[in-house]
């Protein structure tokens, strides 16, 4: 596809700080793989606090890609006391993403969550979260192995089972358990009444969910499926299937 008719794709950025300078930022996985397997024309969008403008911005664009981040969003957004530990915050990304997350759902917006990304997602349809995951009895450690290479981080560690009839199946041509990496501390808790449920760990945890009734692709996968879609067909089936999805919606808007 010629890069002149690539649909455009926002890229939720996280506020970062270096050596006294603050800048936002985005994994370059996610770029490569928005670019590649999406064969999109990515656009870093900042996280503000000011959402004023997210509804016409989300309507001009094709997609939406809510990224991982080394911050957690504020438990006092799912209503919940902040535990000990609980890592950095970013009010900018929480209400920035959430403000997308609504806005994709009402213009029919492919909008695809990546780890932090899922959490938004359900935090922002009314979900809450497990802040530290590792705690909760039955549940084992899913953060990363830090003490490896960053390439042994990003690899499949676990099954996951996938719900039969629904949207990643469809993506992954019915697969029913894939393996996938694990990189997170937290997870979802009380699932948001409009999400459904697309895959499950052995221990229960959720990996992957739906929007139910969305007029466009919906989807949150707790892992990191920017990690090397060459190399994992999983993250490749992913990003090719929300390509597509943006590919209809430049169609529709064009047309």
């Amino acid at each position: 596809m010629s890069a002149a008719i690539r649909p455009v794709v926002a890229i939720a950025t996280n506020r970062r700080e270096l050596d006294g300078h603050r800048f936002h930022a985005s994994g370059e996985n996610y770029i490569h793989s928005a670019v590649d397997y999406a064969e999109a024309t990515p656009v870093l969008l900042p996280a503000l606090l000011d959402i004023s403008a997210i509804g016409s911005l989300v309507a001009g664009i094709h997609g939406v890609v809510l990224t991982g981040g080394a911050s957690n969003i504020q438990p006092h957004l799912y209503g919940e006391d902040e535990e000990a530990e609980s890592g950095e915050r970013d009010a900018g990304r929480d209400t920035t993403a959430f403000a997308l997350t609504h806005a994709c759902l009402e213009h029919g917006v492919p909008l695809l969550g990546i780890c932090r990304g899922i959490q938004e997602m359900n935090v922002a349809l009314g979900g809450s979260l497990h802040q530290h995951l590792r705690h909760v009895p039955g549940k084992f450690d899913h953060r990363r192995p830090r003490e490896k290479p960053v390439e042994e981080q990003l690899a499949p560690r676990h099954g996951i089972a996938i719900r039969h009839d629904g949207l990643l199946a469809r993506i992954l041509e019915g697969a029913r358990e894939v393996k996938v990496n694990s990189l997170h501390g937290q997870g979802v808790k009380r699932v948001a009444d409009r999400l459904v449920v697309e895959a499950t760990a052995a221990d229960g945890s959720i990996e992957a969910v739906s929007v139910r009734g969305a007029k466009a692709f919906a989807l949150g996968v707790q892992w990191h499926a920017e990690a090397d879609p060459g190399k994992y067909p999983v993250h490749e089936k992913i990003w090719r299937a929300f390509g597509d999805a943006c590919r209809q919606r430049l169609e529709s808007v064009a047309g």
